[in-house]
């Protein structure tokens, strides 16, 4: 059975981590409400815990075992660490007070003409800094991976699967083979070699952070990368129809609005993710959604609202995976509705903002809306 990771309010009102094992989000809800917690979060649901089976929950670093905690990993995935300057920063933090006392020390130490120790210090610290660095490559270059698969750089995403395991080779901190197969397939599938892409991401199929309904879901984006919206679709039916929960719905709702078009389905999907709870990182994205349906339903102004709330959720956010996507994606739609409301101006600044993300990531058919509507030559 999957394990779901809640944020909650106990009894005294203080809040805590609940790790809790059970076959649905909404079992998991029950059990928790029946003992007595409130303000309930989901913060890590299905989807989420089995790609997590992939990495290792406890590591060896020097014959010492560390074991990541569900409060390690909120914490991490609050505040990730994105470059090495935020590792080096975390990681002096964190010592500080050792850091401070050798400092002190070198410093007594040259002032009594000790530059013997002086070096000895300077060569500690700074290996010590260089373990910091190299055991946050994985994790900078992960989010760099992602960063380039949200603007479509193909070739990039390759270089950094490839540097990725590499470090894997060497680093004690691995990010799991399926993922970095995947991301290698949706290279493929965004260059047009979608056949490569299913072939290279076969492979992954069956294995325990891989089955077949999330393969099947998995596959799904590989077929949307590669404009093949018709067969992603059935894709994700076929994977709701393994494993039924918000997730997959929710795919789906958006696939029916953003690509076919079809607000009764796309309306009808939502409606049977809104069935479960939803984790709290996919909200911004289900109001999106809501947001983009609103306005193929001629609502504009339910979907101004719901299109500026998702666009306000996610900025408050140092970093989201696939942020800028997300974003740009919202400010088209929000171009859309209020150019229909009349508000030209505010509908092409929008779009301005809008419109390097859309034209990197080949999103030809909104921008051509989004001109349209404002009267763009097109």
């Amino acid at each position: 059975m999957p394990e779901y990771i809640w944020t909650a309010k106990d009894k005294l009102g203080k809040t805590v981590v609940k790790e809790i094992t059970a076959n649905t989000s909404n079992d998991a809800k029950a059990i928790l409400l029946a003992d007595g917690y409130s303000d309930l979060k989901l913060r890590e649901e299905e989807v989420m815990a089995i790609a997590r089976a992939g990495f290792p929950e406890r590591q060896e670093i020097f014959g010492g075992e560390i074991k990541v905690t569900a409060e390690d990993r909120l914490k991490h995935n609050d505040n990730p660490t994105v470059t090495f300057w935020d590792a080096l920063k975390k990681g002096i933090g964190q010592s500080k007070i050792g850091c401070m006392l050798v400092v002190l020390f070198a410093i007594c130490s040259g002032y009594r003409g000790h530059w013997l120790s002086v070096l000895l210090l300077a060569v500690a610290i700074s290996a010590w800094l260089a373990f910091i660095v190299c055991l946050s490559s994985p994790s900078v270059y992960y989010r760099k991976l992602i960063y380039a698969a949200d603007w479509s750089r193909w070739n990039e995403v390759l270089s950094l699967v490839d540097t990725l395991k590499t470090i894997g080779r060497f680093s004690f901190v691995k990010v799991p083979a399926t993922e970095l197969t995947r991301y290698r397939a949706k290279s493929f599938a965004g260059m047009g070699r979608l056949q490569d892409a299913m072939t290279e991401f076969q492979q992954c199929e069956g294995r325990p952070d891989c089955p077949s309904w999330l393969y099947k879901l998995f596959v799904a984006g590989l077929y949307t990368t590669a404009k093949q919206y018709d067969k992603a679709i059935e894709s994700n039916l076929m994977a709701i129809a393994e494993k039924s929960n918000s997730t997959a719905w929710a795919d789906l709702a958006n696939r029916y609005a953003r690509y076919k078009r079809d607000p009764v389905k796309a309306r009808e999907a939502m409606a049977e993710a809104d069935k479960s709870p939803m984790a709290e990182i996919a909200k911004p994205f289900r109001i999106r959604c809501l947001g983009i349906i609103a306005y193929l339903e001629n609502d504009y102004t339910t979907a101004k609202r719901e299109l500026e709330t998702a666009i306000d959720l996610v900025e408050k956010v140092k970093w989201r995976p696939f942020k800028d996507g997300h974003l740009n994606i919202a400010r088209a739609y929000l171009c859309c509705v209020l150019a229909k409301q009349g508000d030209l101006s505010a509908a092409s600044n929008n779009l301005e903002r809008a419109r390097e993300y859309l034209v990197a990531t080949k999103e030809d058919e909104l921008l051509a809306e989004c001109r349209q509507l404002i009267g763009e030559t097109l």
